[in-house]
Order: C-alpha cells, then structure tokens, then sequence
C-alpha cells in the first residue's frame, strides 16, 4: 500500500509550481504532471481552526469537488479533466484550460454575446440536468477554449436537484451579467435562457420563474433599506 505524506506533498508543489490565484479556501498553482499543463488546487489550513477540523472539513470539500467534477465530465458537461484527487492533502490536480474567461472575451469583442449566452446556458443546464448546481456561474468561471466554452471552478458545488439552488445559480449568472456586461446584458441572458431551457428541459420553465422571484425578492429588500435610510 502506498503512503503519502500530506505535508511533503503541498511543500513540493508550493515550491515548484507558480501561484496564479488565492483565495480565502485555496490556492491555484499552475505547473507540470507527468508533461501535462495543469492546475494545481490546494485547499490551505486555516491557523484559526481547530486542525482536527480544519483536516476533516477540507478533506470533505475536496473529495466532493472531485466528485462533482467526474460527475459532470461523465454527464458530458465540459469541465476540467481530472488528473489526480488527493483529499488528505486537500488536493486537486486538474487540467488547464487554455484560454480568456469568458468575461474578456466579452469586453474585447472576442465572441459574439447570442453565442455565447446560449452555449453559458446549456452547460448550465446541462450540469443541472445531472443533479448538480455550480454555485458560482459567472463569466468569470467560463473559459473560451478551441473546443468551446468550459465551466471551471466546482468548489462551490453540490449535487442537489432543488429548484431554489437552481434557480440561485441563474440569478447569480444574471446579476454578474447585469453588473459586468451592461452593454450586451440583455442579448446575453436572452439567449442564456434559451440555452438554458435546451440543456436541462421541461424542468428549466419553472427554474426560470423562481430565478425571477429571487430577483424580485432582492429588489424589496433594497428598496426597504433604501425607504429606511430616507426616514
């Protein structure tokens, strides 16, 4: 049987491979795997938590994000191939995906908006219709490769068929659209629902109906703090 020690493992890819991004759960690395461009996520300890529980939550949140992943891959949802899942490491190794986030591609005038609305909206669907929510589907978290676009980033995801989680991921794509792409929003999300409605179903109406009920209800709670500030 073949031991791995957790900590020599992060230590070697901390040294070796180049950090691109951190965030508040990981760190993105990008290097090499047996000659394969790759990304290397690495779920970091937290020193204000318990490390019992720091270990046992990041071991969870890693073997569910690779799960999620192999899900989606083998429901034919373009995501990223996985190379290697270490949850005691809190380690994922994944493909890179060559390319700008769809949000570039937007701003510079890269792709058209209908196409790419559509295609953002099937895989959505798509990845839906197989039970799984993304949590954070922003056109930061799609990437405009030579073989179309990709959704990456699964460490919000979970596998759950509820039509309010549903509909939480459309409003969060809607509103990133709304703040972020003003110019092409609504020919975006247009053909966003469109494609939405392909890629999950006879489902995909009343997802839509709920999205916009959350969008409603976010509008109240605005215009109530809005009439308390002015009393």
């Amino acid at each position: 049987m073949v031991s791995y020690d957790p900590n020599r493992i992060i230590g070697a890819i901390q040294e070796e491979a180049e950090l691109i991004a951190r965030g508040a759960e990981s760190e993105l690395r990008l290097g090499l795997f047996h000659g394969a461009k790759v990304v290397y996520k690495l779920r970091t300890r937290k020193p204000y938590m318990d490390p019992a529980l720091d270990s046992r939550l990041r071991r969870i949140r890693t073997a569910r994000e690779a799960r999620v992943i192999a899900a989606a891959l083998e429901g034919g949802v373009p995501a990223p191939k996985l190379y290697m899942v270490l949850p005691s490491a809190g380690l994922i190794v994944m493909e890179y995906v060559e390319g700008p986030q769809l949000k570039n591609a937007l701003w510079r005038g890269l792709i058209d908006p209908s196409r790419a609305g559509y295609d953002a909206g099937f895989i959505l669907g798509s990845l839906h219709s197989l039970g799984i929510v993304h949590g954070d589907p922003t056109t930061s978290n799609y990437i405009v490769s030579n073989r179309g676009l990709v959704l990456i980033d699964y460490g919000l995801s979970d596998f759950t068929s509820s039509i309010e989680d549903r509909a939480v991921d459309i409003h969060l794509f809607r509103r990133a659209v709304m703040s972020t792409h003003a110019g092409v929003a609504d020919k975006l999300y247009r053909s966003f629902r469109q494609g939405y409605r392909e890629g999950l179903g006879p489902e995909a109406g009343e997802v839509l109906e709920r999205a916009r009920e959350i969008e409603l209800r976010g509008r109240y709670v605005e215009e109530r703090r809005k009439s308390v500030w002015r009393m």
